[in-house]
């Protein structure tokens, strides 16, 4: 490949591209001919890149390194919402300017396994597990995927980047008698997705020599100049890198920098399809990004850190750290009143943030009194307002015994919904659990009360969801066993036992007498039920030996039946329900997402008064997250519907790009919005046969806001807007 190659690639530019030079290039001072020579010759080199990176991503099996990174960060301006920024980035308030160096020996296996063990560390301040994650997280970098970070940035070397990136040669320079072009890339459009920035391209070879990037990552605007190694046997691995962040959140400004060496102790490489064929069969993600500091070495010595430095202290960074010195000598009697101010911040950032704390093997977590993630508003609940407690005690072999009491209250209806969930994973790399739950639920109607109530308002030009019906209080107990039979297949056994009194009641003469019965009894239910999961090529993460399930190219299927069995402590309950579910995330490519949810039930064997509660068609009072609380379920239907029938069908569609409406839309605003998401959902039922909703929502990593329209029959039924924080 060669000059032959790129004059016959212009061509088919030429005849193929939409692009117009002299839109694209007006800030460029040449004249048109010298801009259609710029943008044809830039296009042709990118082809030839493109066209590699397929296989260049994918040539590599394992490295191993020891990186050398120098940080500093200094906080350049803050206000009293900083308290709330270690949420969004690592910060500690307390330290306005801070200069660490760490030492970790890092392996890479592809397709994006990292894995980092911190040996030494030293600085002014010592950096938290969190920021020792920043420091390493853009370094975690294989320049030719086609994205980047999780799937966070669409990289410029992606198939179809040519609909989202411009690219313009700037210059060509000869370094050590290689020919290097330097190509500036521009988006289309305004999107965090994307990013501009310089590519330094060698000829011929066409591999990346060094890039110089910039974009924004969650909430920071970043810059990162990479170099590479040249030759066969370095030709993609990183030898050194400069980064740059800067926060600016909440009237807060957070300035972090990073140097980086790499020394590479090995490096194995592998034709392309052994290294597909290895990605094939492994399931086990559980080093995709491993981060080990806990038992990392302080190593003040100076010496140690001359020989690791390929670059040495600023002025500035040695005296940082000779203030540090200096302030152990020079401890003063104010100590105590500072103290005393330190305790009341730290109470009163307790009060409106999450708390952890840890003690050798327990670990308490407390979602804080005033955390506005506590917060959430749907249409049908108002306001509403939640409390929460984890707490973890580990055992030896990683089990595990977990407590979860919560408690929350809807303001529009004025109830409270509490719960106390108990786990103990007695078997973690089986996913072995034995489950306690005890809570109330959703107020709920019996299935004998919406047949007399349907039948009686037949005819009638009043509605179910006219009526307030508000008629039992729902306590429930599930006492329930999980086992990995194998992978990505689970068994659930278990039994539930619910209990429901009528709120008031009733003693109306104009009533039915059978209504009333209805009304004034109390029911009991107790119910074994037994439940199977299967997903296909199930991914998954060990920790230790604790295992979790990650993702999958397939559906998930589960089937859960439950059978009511009367004469038990009471129980009157003789009935039957069986439930199907199966749901998928697809990954379209380029960031984009197509998740679909598909659920049937019915209630079997109906020998006496039950009640419609079915798993996965019910309404969900309190957000958790942006796909629970807003996908799969129905957002602008009544509470009372999903109570009105013994059988339901369901189907809910989600379709998620950065690149929907926004795109359009040019203003700063914009760049905040990770994602756009589109909903559909449609539900049938005997007494409600054709109901839709559609929606549009947008979310980062503070709030999620979605916007749903009910439609009955195709009838508009209104629109209702849903809102919540994912902070805790």
């Amino acid at each position: 490949m060669g000059r032959i190659t790129i004059i016959s690639t212009f061509i088919l530019f030429v005849i193929n591209s939409d692009l117009k030079p002299e839109e694209i290039y007006n800030d460029y001072p040449v004249n048109a001919k010298a801009r259609l020579e710029t943008v044809l010759l830039a296009d042709s080199i990118m082809k030839l890149v493109i066209e590699n990176a397929y296989v260049y991503q994918n040539s590599l099996i394992s490295a191993e390194t020891e990186i050398y990174i120098k940080g500093r960060t200094e906080i350049l301006k803050q206000n009293q919402l900083i308290r709330l920024a270690h949420h969004l980035f690592p910060v500690n308030r307390r330290i306005k300017d801070m200069v660490f160096e760490m030492v970790s020996d890092s392996k890479f296996e592809p397709p994006g396994t990292f894995s980092h063990n911190f040996k030494a560390i030293n600085g002014s301040s010592i950096p938290n597990k969190k920021k020792q994650q920043e420091a390493l997280t853009f370094l975690n970098l294989n320049v030719y995927a086609p994205t980047a970070y999780d799937d966070a940035i669409l990289m410029p070397v992606a198939k179809n980047a040519f609909k989202y990136y411009d690219f313009r040669v700037l210059d060509e320079s000869d370094t050590t008698g290689l020919k290097i072009y330097r190509i500036r890339f521009l988006p289309k459009q305004l999107s965090q997705k994307l990013i501009t920035g310089d590519l330094y391209i060698i000829d011929n070879v066409w591999t990346i020599d060094k890039i110089d990037i910039g974009g924004r990552f969650s909430f920071a605007d970043f810059n990162l100049v990479m170099s590479f190694g040249r030759g066969f046997e370095r030709f993609n691995l990183p030898e050194m890198a400069d980064l740059y962040i800067r926060y600016h959140v909440l009237g807060n400004a957070v300035a972090s920098s990073y140097h980086s060496r790499f020394k590479y102790k090995s490096v194995i490489w592998a034709g392309k399809a052994n290294v597909k064929k290895k990605h094939r069969s492994s399931l086990d993600l559980s080093s995709y990004f491993a981060l080990s500091s806990d038992t990392v070495s302080i190593i003040v010595d100076t010496a140690y850190w001359k020989r690791k430095r390929d670059i040495g202290l600023t002025p500035e960074e040695q005296k940082l750290y000779q203030n540090v010195t200096d302030k152990r000598l020079q401890q003063t009697d104010s100590a105590t009143d500072k103290d005393n101010a330190l305790r009341y911040l730290t109470f009163t950032e307790k009060l409106v943030d999450s708390y952890t704390y840890d003690f050798k093997t327990t670990r308490i977590r407390y979602s804080g009194f005033l955390n506005p993630s506590q917060l959430g508003y749907s249409k049908f609940n108002g306001i509403t307002y939640r409390q929460r407690v984890h707490l973890y005690k580990n055992f030896k072999d990683d089990r595990q015994l977990r407590l979860r009491p919560e408690i929350g209250f809807v303001f529009k209806r004025r109830e409270i919904y509490a719960r106390l969930l108990g786990e103990w994973e007695y078997m973690p790399e089986r996913l072995g659990i034995i489950s306690l739950l005890v809570g109330n639920g959703n107020q709920t109607y019996s299935h004998s009360m919406m047949e007399f109530i349907n039948e009686e308002l037949k005819d009638s030009i009043i509605g179910v969801e006219d009526l307030d019906l508000q008629y039992f209080r729902h306590y429930y107990v599930e006492l329930k066993n999980r086992i990995e039979l194998v992978n990505g297949l689970t068994l659930t056994a278990g039994v539930i036992y619910n209990n429901r009194l009528p709120v008031r009641k009733l003693n109306d003469p104009n009533l039915n007498p059978e209504i009333l019965d209805v009304i004034n009894s109390n029911y009991n239910d107790f119910m074994p039920m037994i439940g199977i999961t299967y997903t296909p090529r199930q991914y998954y993460r060990l920790d230790g030996k604790r295992k979790s399930y990650l993702h999958s190219d397939y559906p998930t299927i589960s089937i859960e039946f439950a059978k009511a069995i009367p004469n038990v402590w009471k129980s009157e309950g003789d009935f039957g329900r069986i439930e199907v579910d199966i749901h998928q995330s697809i990954s379209l490519g380029l960031l984009r997402r197509l998740n679909y949810h598909i659920s049937a039930g019915m209630y079997t064997r109906q020998k006496s008064t039950y009640f419609s509660d079915f798993r996965y068609f019910t309404r969900r009072n309190f957000p958790d997250t942006w796909d629970d609380q807003i996908g799969g379920v129905f957002n602008h239907l009544g509470r009372e519907w999903f109570n009105a029938s013994d059988k339901y069908m369901q189907a809910h569609v989600m379709f998620q790009s950065p690149f929907i409406f926004l795109q359009f839309y040019k203003r700063k605003a914009s760049k905040f919005v990770h994602y756009e998401r589109l909903y559909l959902s449609q539900l049938w039922t005997p007494v409600l046969p054709y109901y839709t909703e559609l929606g549009y929502g947008i979310g980062n990593h503070i709030f999620n806001i979605g916007i749903f329209a009910g439609f009955d029959k195709l009838r508009y039924q209104g629109v209702g807007v849903k809102f919540a924080f994912e902070l805790f």
